[in-house]
């Protein structure tokens, strides 16, 4: 994994949706948000886990395959018992296409570690009520 990646991965800009696709809350790596505390608030959570199934291994996929894997990922959040609610996660790099996920309330950091690697995901995004977002890296950095 080149520091190239991580650095894109610490630059984005990690936002929780509503129902409507409006931005409600947003957070980067190493900052906290009120108003990600505040949705966290709503839901009675203490945590949340930025997530997605788009583009494993950072490597572009079409559409049609991107919104596959996120519907594959949301049936696998909603059986572990995780209350989603829809994210984006937009690139400093105005090349890198945004991409569209889960904000997965709740849901255990090695749970969460497990599905993203499952996923072929690199990394996935914590933050707990009052905490800084901390990038997590999956076994799939290092493969």
């Amino acid at each position: 994994m080149s520091d190239e990646l991580l650095r894109e991965y610490e630059r984005t800009r990690y936002v929780v949706l509503d129902d409507l696709g409006i931005a409600r809350a947003a957070v980067g790596i190493g900052e906290t948000s009120v108003d990600v505390d505040a949705v966290l608030d709503d839901f009675g959570a203490a945590s949340g886990v930025f997530i997605t199934g788009w583009n494993p291994r950072s490597e572009p996929l079409d559409q049609d395959s991107n919104d596959e894997a996120n519907d594959r990922l949301e049936a696998d959040l909603t059986e572990a018992g995780s209350v989603i609610l829809p994210h984006i996660g937009i690139g400093y790099d105005p090349a890198w296409e945004p991409e569209h996920g889960f904000f997965a309330l709740d849901l255990a950091e090695a749970e969460a570690v497990e599905l993203a690697t499952a996923y072929g995901q690199n990394a996935i995004v914590v933050i707990g009520r009052g905490l800084p977002a901390r990038l997590v890296v999956t076994p799939v950095m290092g493969s």
